[in-house]
C-alpha cells in the first residue's frame, strides 16, 4: 500500500510539472490595458533635451488589440 501511494504521488507531481500553460488567445489579449511605453519614452526624451525631470505617478495607458 505504501509503495502504491508513493508511486501515485510521484506520478501526480511529474504530470503537474509537465503541463505547459495554454497559449494566450485573442480573447485573453484584446482590450487589455498596459502602460504605453512608447509615449513614456517620448516624454522622457523630451525632458532630457530640456534638462527637466520626469516623475511618473501613473503611466499613460494603452489598450492592446489582437490582430
Amino acid at each position: 500500500m505504501r509503495f502504491f501511494s508513493l508511486t501515485a504521488i510521484t506520478a501526480a507531481v511529474v504530470l503537474a510539472t509537465g503541463c505547459a500553460p495554454a497559449p494566450l488567445t485573442k480573447a485573453d489579449v484584446d482590450g487589455r490595458i498596459v502602460c504605453n511605453a512608447d509615449q513614456m519614452d517620448q516624454v522622457e526624451r523630451s525632458a532630457r533635451r530640456e534638462n527637466k525631470e520626469v516623475h511618473w505617478l501613473h503611466c499613460p495607458e494603452a489598450v492592446l488589440r489582437a490582430m
